[in-house]
């Protein structure tokens, strides 16, 4: 038995040290907390405190999967080539049938090209060279922390403009208590296309919502300064949501609902704003307060400000008006459905397409327009193989900051044409 006095300095060194009195488990969630911060520094551009945390990790584990992956990616954003394939290397070695790693080897394989391709398109070629395969289904890369401050409330520190801090809440998750501070100020908001937002922003809920009288209060501000521009619009967003915005899901389209309807798909465009104008508008109310926002956070901000949950409750009207109507007001309502939904789908977003056609191909089938119908139906099916094939990239997963820039800055300038490559044959 050892003296007394050396086993208590001996457990002193142990505690000290953390490392012998650390179990398996222990050492193995220290590891993952490493390389989590790691993707986190990896994320903000900080490359080399990325570094630093990996190898503390690689040093005692040099074949962990998760710090291997970030370190992969870490040295592709350095432009790192030989050593980037090492890692991935290491990564083959150990999990070989893994599909993200094998999309990850090509990728670095397709920046050795010259003239090497951007991000966008070596992540594609790289995509189809490794099969194809779906992510979703496979293990993701290690996520980064969460933040501390939100986006929201970074913004908020810094301005008290309701504009730029509704830009701000459509970019990132609100708490209640700036959700109900911006009902307060909804009637200091003046960009038109942020109005139609809040006014889809506050809709109603389903369930129990313990800002219904809130949100409803907020509404009626933002329609009575709403009603005055939409009446002399030329896009059909903003008549449409005054329309329906307050109705029932399931209420059948009364006579007047047609003939506003009709008078709403006569309008030249449905939206004002592409995705990328919209983007940039948040952009620069943004950057005013002296924050540099995410690429990503730029493109929640543009696709949440784009108005579109009307068209679902329009959908379901119709459906609950189908049985109702003569046949002459059947071609009729179809007719307007079908146009409206040509004008959506001849915006960029994917969401649009989606969304456009869906409206098309009820139109079509109220009109008992066989070829249109058919068409409708091919166009949608092919717009959802790119939203599928989007989904199975898992884009936002992957800690290259480099190229979520390149793939957001595309689907901002024309989101339909960039996700379309991902199809072509």
């Amino acid at each position: 038995m050892l003296p007394r006095g050396y086993r208590y300095l001996l457990s002193l060194g142990l505690l000290l040290t953390g490392v012998a009195c650390r179990s398996p488990e222990a050492l193995r969630k220290r590891a993952d907390a490493q390389v989590e911060q790691a993707a986190t520094h990896a994320w903000a551009g900080e490359l080399a405190r990325a570094r630093k945390e990996l190898a503390e990790v690689l040093k005692d584990s040099p074949q962990h999967p998760g710090a291997l992956k970030v370190q992969t990616c870490v040295l592709l954003e350095l432009g790192a080539l030989d050593e980037a394939d090492q890692a991935v290397s290491l990564l083959q070695a150990t999990r070989p049938d893994a599909p993200e790693i094998a999309v990850l080897a090509a990728l670095v394989e397709a920046r050795r090209q010259t003239p090497v391709p951007g991000w966008r398109e070596a992540l594609i070629q790289a995509w189809n060279r490794a099969g194809r395969p779906d992510l979703k289904e496979s293990a993701s890369f290690p996520a980064p922390r969460s933040e501390e401050t939100s986006f929201v409330g970074a913004v908020w520190e810094r301005t008290q403009s309701p504009e730029i801090r509704f830009t701000a809440m459509l970019a990132d998750t609100a708490s209640d208590a700036q959700r109900q501070w911006l009902a307060a100020h909804v009637s200091e908001l003046k960009d038109p296309n942020l109005l139609l937002a809040a006014y889809e922003y506050f809709q109603a809920r389903s369930g129990e919502d313990a800002l219904a009288d809130v949100r409803r209060q907020a509404r009626e501000t933002l329609r009575r300064k709403l009603e005055p521009i939409a009446a002399g619009a030329s896009e059909s967003e903003g008549p449409l949501l005054l329309l329906l915005g307050e109705s029932a899901k399931d209420a059948p389209l009364t006579s007047a609902d047609l003939q506003a309807l009709e008078r709403i798909a006569a309008l030249p465009r449905y939206r004002s704003l592409t995705l990328g104008q919209a983007g940039d508008a948040a952009k620069q109310r943004l950057e005013s307060t002296g924050i540099t926002p995410p690429a990503i956070r730029l493109f929640q901000a543009a696709t949440a400000s784009q108005v579109l949950d009307v068209t679902l409750i329009l959908k379901k009207r119709v459906e609950a008006t189908r049985e109702r109507l003569s046949h002459e007001e059947r071609i009729r309502l179809g007719q307007a459905v079908y146009t409206l939904g040509e004008r959506i789908a001849a915006g960029p977003a994917l969401i649009d397409r989606l969304v456009g056609l869906s409206q098309m191909r009820q139109g079509a089938e109220l009109m008992e327009d066989a070829a249109k119908l058919a068409q409708a139906t091919r166009d949608l099916e092919h717009v959802r193989a790119v939203h599928q094939a989007t989904t199975s990239l898992q884009v936002d997963t992957w800690p290259l900051p480099s190229l979520h820039r390149d793939w957001v800055q595309a689907a901002l300038d024309d989101e339909w044409k960039s996700l379309s490559a991902l199809v072509t044959p």
